[in-house]
This record gives C-alpha cells, sequence and structure tokens, in this order.
C-alpha cells in the first residue's frame, strides 16, 4: 500500500482479513461440540471422529509456511482470495458429505485451505501497519477476532445442534458458515490491497516440499497417534524428523549458494525477538488441550448436553474476547504484556484444575476460566507482535507461517501427550469424580508447559546505554 493510502481504506481491509481470518480457528471450535451427533447421524467410528478433528490440523499445519510464503511471492490479496474460496468449497463438501470417510476428506481440503488464508492475514496485518503503535492496535483486534471465534464456535456448535435448523443436524456447523466466507469473497477483492508479489521469482518447491514432509512428520502422528494405540509407524515418522530437518536446512543453504530464493530465509532466526517468539508460541499452545479436556469432562464427566457445554466454555471465549480491549490503550505496559497476560493465565488455569478436582460448583469455576482466558487475551495479541514487529515486511507471511506452524506444533503435543496422560489417569473408570481427577492431573501438566512459556517470555533486561 502507498504511503498516502487513505487511512479508513485500511482499517476497512482489516475488517475484512479479520472476518476471513475467523472462519478457520471457528471451524476448529464449532466442530469439537458436535463429534457426538456426527458419530450418531454418520455412524463414524472413533477413528474417524478422531480423523475430523485432526485430518484439519493435520492439512493445516503442514502448509502453513509453504502457504504464508506463496502470499510473499505472489501477492497476499491473491492468495487470501483463493484460500478464502477454497476454504468455502470445502465447508460445503464437509456440510454435505454422505459419509464419514468423506467427510474426513473434505476436513483435509478444510486445514489446507487455511493454511494459505491464515498467513496472508497476518502477514498483510504486517505490510499494512507499519508504524508499531498502529501495529499494536490492528494485533490487538487480531486477538479480539480469536477470542470471538473460540466463543462463538464452542456456543454455536452446541446451540446449532440442539436447534437443528431445518433438520441438518451437525451439517449446519459446516453449512452456516457458507454466507460468511461469501461476504469475505466479494469485499475481499473490492477493499484488501495488494502487498506482495510482483518479484519475478519462483516458489522454492524442494523447500516446500521437504518443510511439508518434515510437518507432517511431526504434526499427523502426534494427531492420531494415540487413537490408534502409538502403532509402530508413529515412532517411526517422529524418527525421521531430525533427518528431514537437517536435509531441509542443507538444501535451502545450498540453494542460496546457487543463487535462487529459498523458501525460509534463515536470518530471520538471527532477529531476537522473532526467535524468542517463535519458541513461545510452540509452548503457548499448549492451552488446545485445555477446551478438548474441559468438554470431555462436561459431556462425559457430567452428562451435560452439548448446549450446556458450549456454555461452559463461553467464560474462556469472553475472556480472550476482552482481553486485547482492555490492555490495548495500556501503551507503557506494553512491552511487559505478553508476560504479565500469561502470568494471568497460568495462575487462573491452576486454580481451575483445583476447583474441579474439589468439584466446587456456582459461580466460582466460571469465573476462573473467564480469568484463564483474560490472561491469554491479553498475551495473544503481544505474542504476535513479539514474533513480527522487527521482521521485514517482505517476509511477514512466510514468518507469520512459521509462528503458526509452531503454535499447531504445540497444539499437536499438548493433545497428543497431555490427551495421553489424561486417558491414563482416567483408567476406564466412569463418573464425574473420575473425570474430575484426570482432567486436573492433565490440566496441571500443561500449565508446567505454559509456565515455561511464560518464562521466555519475560522480557530481557536492557542495559542502561540501550535505545
Amino acid at each position: 500500500m502507498q504511503a498516502g493510502q487513505d487511512s479508513a481504506l485500511r482499517w476497512l481491509a482489516l475488517a475484512v482479513l479479520l472476518a476471513g481470518g475467523f472462519l478457520p480457528p471457528l471451524d476448529f471450535f464449532i466442530v469439537n461440540v458436535a463429534l457426538p451427533s456426527i458419530r450418531e447421524d454418520a455412524g463414524a467410528t472413533p477413528a474417524e471422529l478422531q480423523l475430523v478433528i485432526s485430518g484439519y490440523a493435520s492439512g493445516y499445519g503442514v502448509f502453513l509456511i509453504t502457504g504464508g510464503r506463496l502470499g510473499d511471492l505472489y501477492g497476499r490479496k491473491r492468495c487470501f482470495l483463493i484460500g478464502m474460496a477454497a476454504f468455502s468449497l470445502a465447508s460445503l463438501g464437509c456440510g454435505i458429505a454422505p459419509s464419514a470417510p468423506v467427510l474426513v476428506a473434505a476436513r483435509v481440503l478444510q486445514g489446507s485451505s487455511a493454511a494459505l488464508l491464515m498467513p496472508q492475514v497476518l502477514g498483510s496485518i504486517r505490510a499494512l501497519f507499519a508504524e508499531e503503535r498502529e501495529l499494536a492496535r490492528a494485533l490487538s483486534f487480531y486477538g479480539i477476532m480469536m477470542g470471538m471465534a473460540a466463543a462463538i464456535g464452542q456456543f454455536s456448535g452446541g446451540a446449532l445442534i440442539q436447534w437443528n435448523p431445518a433438520g441438518l443436524g451437525w451439517r449446519a456447523v459446516f453449512l452456516l458458515t457458507l454466507p460468511v466466507c461469501a461476504s469475505a469473497l466479494v469485499l475481499g477483492s473490492r477493499v484488501v490491497p495488494e502487498t506482495g508479489g510482483g518479484a519475478d521469482v519462483r516458489l522454492d518447491l524442494g523447500g516446500a516440499g521437504l518443510i511439508s514432509l518434515t510437518l507432517a512428520a511431526i504434526v499427523v502422528p502426534l494427531s492420531v497417534g494415540r487413537d490408534q494405540g502409538w502403532p509402530l509407524w508413529v515412532f517411526a515418522a517422529l524418527a525421521c524428523v531430525p533427518f528431514l530437518a537437517a536435509g531441509f536446512v542443507r538444501y535451502e543453504a545450498w540453494l542460496r549458494r546457487a543463487g535462487g530464493m529459498p523458501l525460509v530465509d534463515f536470518g530471520l532466526l538471527r532477529i531476537p525477538s522473532f526467535r524468542r517468539g517463535v519458541l513461545v508460541c510452540t509452548l503457548f499452545f499448549f492451552t488446545t488441550c485445555f477446551y478438548l479436556l474441559f468438554g470431555l469432562y462436561q459431556q462425559e464427566g457430567r452428562g451435560v448436553p452439548p448446549l450446556q457445554t458450549g456454555l461452559a466454555i463461553v467464560p474462556y471465549g469472553a475472556g480472550l474476547f476482552i482481553g486485547p480491549l482492555i490492555s490495548a490503550p495500556l501503551v507503557r505496559l506494553r512491552p511487559r504484556l505478553l508476560s504479565i497476560g500469561m502470568a494471568i493465565q497460568v495462575f487462573f488455569y491452576v486454580v481451575v484444575g483445583v476447583l474441579v478436582a474439589r468439584g466446587t460448583s456456582g459461580a466460582v469455576l466460571p469465573g476462573a476460566v473467564f480469568l484463564a482466558g483474560l490472561g491469554q487475551g491479553i498475551a495473544f495479541p503481544r505474542l504476535f507482535a513479539t514474533v513480527l514487529g522487527d521482521v521485514p515486511a517482505s517476509q511477514g507471511g512466510v514468518a507469520a507461517g512459521i509462528a503458526n506452524s509452531a503454535m499447531q506444533i504445540g497444539a499437536a503435543v499438548s493433545v497428543a501427550t497431555v490427551g495421553t496422560l489424561f486417558f491414563a489417569v482416567l483408567g476406564g473408570e466412569t463418573g464425574e469424580r473420575a473425570y474430575a481427577h484426570a482432567f486436573s492431573i492433565a490440566q496441571w501438566t500443561a500449565t508446567a508447559g505454559l509456565f515455561l512459556a511464560f518464562l521466555i517470555a519475560i522480557p530481557p533486561r536492557r542495559g542502561p546505554d540501550a535505545a
């Protein structure tokens, strides 16, 4: 965008980008509560139900870095619109899927489309808002959008299943997002400026293939391993990760020496804030298992119906929504908001585990869930500001893809390890007390990973002569 571009148009473009970016996390959250209905109506096996979730997560996690680089090279607006169109078709495919295997295939396509769509949102924000204060404000709106997706996704999933509009059942959670998809496509083509591309370059296909294989060897085994009983192929795939990663690094170095343009500029890792931010991103998304395990505790342990299960998680989404709103004006605290928010989140994650273990009823548990979400909402925009703040605008897309890939890896690791711990502690028992005990142990374990992220997120001390 030119320097003289009208400021109002930039904020309008941001609104359209956020509307498109709202859909991938919404579809992640909205499906969780619909799984029992998919099992009953589509006759899905437990393995197929797991793939409805992990297929989306795998498609998303594997192609994020490539998706971000495509936007940098060929235009972020173009890739946003292509990703939005593909995501719309995949959502339609999910909604009309005649069987569970077709639904799983559509979910993989949906996740892959989201991997092209989402990096363009953050990459465009980085390019549109060069001034630090405006960038911080724009990223606060991004955090609000993610909070809304969490809150609306959990609640509307249960509400739509219980409401059952036009007899659609679980299909409504996919089909009723199509009007938003269409609106984002039409408005995006008109008001979102092109902020990438223009250079006579080609995508590094070799690097894209190697990094995608590396991410697949991490995300796919961790996403499906537990439900398949940890077969041998899972450990074989994970054992290949160091060799694939080393091959990727060597190939990128060779391509640069040969005068080509690598997929990832490893100079990004020489930026301290980016390096620290990516590490925090990985551990920060240990929070993902909270949604899964809290939902299991509510539905399977307490026997709560889908709508009430969705309502139980709404306080967390409300905290995610309010956190960026109340922290955006705190300019003087801005460098420390990431660690402050994470400290609040860690403390109330521990409290939630204690309250569930003690069987506390009333408004105390929803209050603690809200405050945990509030802490994450305060931290979330500053996490992306840390990752992207010192990154050149020309590499904003690939940097966003790396950050989102780190989050997906953290999510996959947490769901696999903490989820396995949850079921090991549960040990086949039933009833609220058994589920409460398993949830509390798993929750405190995930909180330990988040606490490590908090320690890393504490800003380094600056010397007396620092600018």
